[in-house]
């Protein structure tokens, strides 16, 4: 492996040239891709056999250049490029498993160096350390939130080496009775959770979990060693879930589409109101001129009539479909797919079922007592 790296060697044409390629031949050197050129000959080897031809060619006296063959490879299969591989590889698995820095970030100074001194006079922890010995995420959690009762949480994330401790104040709140109530997200449809936008309180849930109908997505209650904090749940949570819904229309029918915009001038006094539409925007006029003129931007539409047939379920039924069942879903509501299962011709009607992919915000936020 050492020696086996490929080498291209070029001679100067010479009488003796012939001599010593026969020459290598008698020792057993093999030659590869042999070219005799005009101005020289051209052949290829390793670097095992250089010794041997380096000999042979001070016998014959012949002008010789060597070079790597291998100059332009990304990798090379040597000893030391397979160890340099597998240092590159080894040396980030190996620093992975350590932490680097513990880092707090907090809304003041104080609160940083106030937690600061509470998580290192609890742990005793000096950097670098193994990930084996970092206590859990939870253990953590509880023993900051029962140092600092005015905390509601605190986020605990890590990047490689670092970690990075996020502490979050309790919500300034004014005194309430003792039945103060505290806010959950429940589920109001069964789907699949794919994402969150949640402002407030802690996921009972996760992304990819089946959420069923009344089940606590986000709670507003959060444990904070034998205590609970009520600081409430805001937020939506989407789920994906199959909406399957009936149709019945005619074959024939009347679509209104809209057309190029245009300008117009209407002068008050020739263009009577009936003569008026809908215009988009209009041109702001001199006080002296608004009166009389007016200069608006126009918006056209025209009625076509369109027959369903075979051929238009997928251009303009199921888009059709698509639009009425969004409309009469709640605002970012997503349709990602539609399945049309059956679908029926008969007496100037099409009649059939779709089945639809939605992803919607299930989340709806019911009151609580507290320790409920």
């Amino acid at each position: 492996m050492w020696n086996n790296r490929p080498i291209i060697i070029r001679i100067k044409r010479h009488e003796n040239v012939h001599p010593f390629i026969q020459a290598l031949h008698v020792q057993h050197v093999p030659l590869k891709r042999v070219v005799f050129r005009e101005q020289e000959v051209v052949f290829e080897t390793t670097m095992h056999y250089l010794p041997k031809i380096r000999r042979v060619r001070s016998r014959y006296r012949l002008k010789m250049a060597i070079y790597y063959a291998d100059e332009l490879q990304v990798f090379r299969a040597q000893l030391w490029t397979l160890l340099g591989l597998a240092l590159m590889i080894l040396i980030p698995l190996l620093c992975a498993q350590v932490i680097w820095r513990i880092d707090i970030k907090a809304a003041t100074p104080e609160l940083e160096e106030r937690l600061g001194k509470t998580f290192q006079d609890t742990f005793q922890l000096e950097t670098p350390i193994s990930k084996k010995n970092l206590p859990s995420d939870a253990v953590m959690r509880q023993k900051l939130l029962e140092g600092h009762r005015d905390l509601s949480w605190v986020h605990i994330e890590k990047y490689g080496g670092r970690v990075i401790l996020r502490p979050q104040e309790s919500p300034k709140q004014t005194k309430q009775t003792n039945e103060k109530l505290a806010e959950h997200l429940v589920a109001t449809k069964s789907g699949v959770i794919t994402h969150f936008n949640i402002q407030n309180g802690e996921r009972k849930i996760s992304v990819n979990d089946t959420a069923y109908e009344g089940d606590v997505l986000v709670s507003g209650v959060i444990e904070s060693g034998e205590d609970q904090v009520f600081v409430g749940a805001k937020g939506e949570v989407y789920a994906d879930y199959w909406l399957e819904c009936s149709f019945k229309i005619p074959t024939k029918l009347t679509m209104e589409t809209l057309q190029q915009k245009q300008w117009r001038v209407l002068v008050k006094g020739i263009h009577e109101e009936k003569d008026k539409v809908d215009y988009v925007q209009k041109k702001d006029l001199p006080d002296w001129l608004d009166p009389y003129v007016s200069v608006v931007e126009e918006q056209y539409s025209k009625k076509v009539q369109v027959e369903l047939n075979e051929s238009k379920i997928d251009s303009l039924l199921i888009p059709l479909l698509h639009e009425k069942v969004l409309r009469s879903l709640p605002a970012k509501t997503v349709i990602k797919k539609e399945n049309l299962l059956q679908v029926k011709w008969g007496n100037g009607t099409v009649e059939g079922k779709v089945l639809f992919l939605v992803n919607e915000n299930i989340a709806s936020p019911i009151q609580g007592l507290q320790g409920e």
